[in-house]
């Protein structure tokens, strides 16, 4: 693995469990196991870093559908890998809270978190676009799956004991009376 993808991994793991403001270049070159000068010859700044990270995860997440016909994309199945992510990849809720937070805060990176939520909004619209016909709704669904797929792993991850499957399972039978409804 080169150096450059190295720190962007590391900086994921420190920003993730430390968040930004309390994460330094030094904790993340210590998770790289390199020296901190040498982060600053691949990235300006700990800010250029973050948006690094931040595209380095976008990419990875559209790439698992990428070899993918949009006909073949089962909505049901883009649900629950959401849902498997809360348990599976707990750093990636983190970190996006990380985001949300930072974008709350200040200008530079509000637009960063826009482009994360529509992009989000957009990778849950393709699919479910073959199940409903109007773009305009279709585009408002995803939004709020999107808001319940995260206000849901929030819960998860704050209170173990939150039973994820039940309320997944309720947002399943909801979505299919919704798309019911609809068909009708």
């Amino acid at each position: 693995m080169d150096k450059r993808q190295l720190l962007i991994d590391a900086a994921y793991k420190v920003f993730s469990r430390k968040g930004f403001n309390n994460a330094s270049i030094k904790d993340v070159a210590r998770e790289a196991g390199i020296t901190p000068g040498l982060v600053h010859y691949y990235f300006k700044n700990k800010e250029e870093l973050l948006i690094s990270v931040q595209s380095n995860i976008q990419e990875q997440y559209h790439h698992k559908y990428d070899n993918q016909e949009e006909l073949e994309i089962n909505p049901l199945d883009v649900l629950l890998e959401v849902k498997s992510r809360v348990n599976k990849e707990p750093d990636w809720y983190r970190w996006r809270y990380e985001l949300f937070s930072l974008g709350l805060k200040g200008d530079p990176l509000k637009q960063e978190v826009k482009n994360i939520l529509q992009s989000g909004r957009e990778s849950l619209s393709h699919p479910l676009q073959k199940l409903n016909s109007d773009l305009g709704q279709t585009e408002a669904l995803a939004s709020i799956l999107l808001s319940v797929f995260d206000g849901l792993a929030l819960q998860k991850l704050i209170d173990d004991e939150f039973d994820l499957d039940q309320a997944y399972k309720l947002v399943i039978e909801l979505l299919e009376l919704y798309l019911n409804k609809h068909d009708d």
